[in-house]
């Protein structure tokens, strides 16, 4: 005798994240424009903020992008550097050692 237990099929949420926030986009919108009809200039200062935010959304991008490689290798030359200076020296050690032991005996 067979016996089928039933799929279970995750239910599908409702898509509330993206409803919200197409709510707070409508909402901020009609504020934007009902400023705009009383003070036209507000218009522009929110422009101007938009412009200033992707300002520096370009700069978190670019410079993230560009510079954490650049600091990445100079950690890694800097980090190669000093274990070349830890061997010299330790060589360095080590025949001063050899060498002051034979003065000695």
């Amino acid at each position: 005798m067979n016996v089928r237990l039933p799929s279970r099929q995750p239910q599908q949420q409702p898509p509330t994240v993206l409803i919200g926030l197409m709510a707070i986009a409508a909402c901020s919108l009609a504020f934007i424009g009902m400023a705009a009809v009383v003070m036209p200039q507000f218009l522009l200062m929110v422009l101007v903020g938009i412009g200033m935010v992707l300002f520096f959304a370009a700069q978190y991008f670019v410079w993230g992008r560009w510079l954490y490689p650049l600091v990445l290798r100079q950690e890694q030359q800097r980090e190669q550097r000093q274990q070349e200076a830890d061997a010299a020296a330790e060589a360095a050690a080590r025949q001063a050692t050899g060498t002051a032991g034979t003065d000695q005996g």
